[in-house]
């Protein structure tokens, strides 16, 4: 009965999280195959993407507070929050559904071949960290795959 109520609870969660992410806008070149990639996987989750390629990207990661050490090709925003890289839906949802007090966003640094959007269709996530950061500057180490 227990891991009934953890499935609906968790179920729950990544619905609610759904919800709030059904629009982000993603910063990115307008080059970047792998950032495609990443933005078709979150249309197919249903997620609505507006896409915007600034004229300056890295300028524009640094206006919106993102720490340089956590840099990838492309910045997510969701509801304020920021989202840096190849970072699978799952972890973004979970934290939208529940996010840290003074968190800023969660990030993927560099460009993990095993990422999403970077890993050939139907093989698994591997080989890289999702990280966590916040206003002070702190980093948390939130899932590894």
């Amino acid at each position: 009965m227990k891991k009934l109520a953890f499935a609906a609870a968790l179920a729950f969660s990544a619905f609610s999280g759904a919800a709030l992410a059904e629009s982000m806008t993603v910063y990115k070149s307008p080059t970047c195959g792998c950032c495609a990639e990443w933005i078709k996987i979150m249309e197919k989750k249903g997620h609505d993407v507006k896409i915007k390629h600034p004229f300056n990207l890295k300028s524009t990661k640094k206006d919106l507070g993102l720490p340089m050490q956590l840099e990838s090709c492309h910045t997510t925003v969701i509801d304020g929050y920021l989202f840096e890289g190849h970072i699978p839906e799952r972890d973004i949802l979970a934290f939208l559904a529940n996010p840290p007090e003074g968190a800023m966003g969660l990030a993927v640094p560099g460009m993990p071949q095993m990422s999403p959007g970077m890993a050939p269709r139907n093989k698994a996530y591997s080989g890289f960290k999702v990280i966590g950061f916040d206003k002070a500057g702190k980093l948390t180490l939130v899932n590894q795959y």
